[in-house]
């Protein structure tokens, strides 16, 4: 990708992830809120990937790297290993548990993908703009 596009989309993706974000910790307290966002944001990008790598570079830059890079947080996971034994121990279950869930997440969307006609798998064979 090239050009000014792919920067104001992630741009703009940055900013509406980090704001839901901060709803989510502020509605969820600290900890809570950011188990769940990188978590959830893991399965989502693991889907996003999947469905728009190859095809809709545009469009994963917006969603994939914007939204949902703005909306995970691993400086925010970090603070709190640093701060607590419990998270410190808690740190490599709770990668695991991203990782699993990232792979989920392109394994639901390559299902997706697959619905609407596109090709399923390596996304990347598909001529990227």
């Amino acid at each position: 990708m090239h050009g000014w596009r792919p920067w104001v989309l992630v741009g703009l993706g940055g900013a509406v992830g980090s704001v839901a974000r901060v709803l989510l910790s502020e509605a969820w307290g600290t900890e809570a809120g950011v188990l769940a966002v990188n978590l959830v944001g893991a399965f989502l990008l693991g889907v996003a990937d999947a469905v728009w790598r190859g095809r809709r570079p545009l469009t994963l830059a917006f969603w994939g790297t914007g939204v949902l890079g703005g909306f995970t947080t691993v400086s925010a996971w970090a603070v709190l290993m640093a701060g607590s034994w419990a998270w410190f121990w808690g740190g490599p279950a709770l990668l695991g548990a991203g990782v699993l869930l990232a792979a989920l997440g392109l394994h639901a969307g390559a299902v997706l993908r697959g619905r609407d006609g596109g090709p399923v798998g390596d996304g990347d064979a598909v001529g990227a703009r």
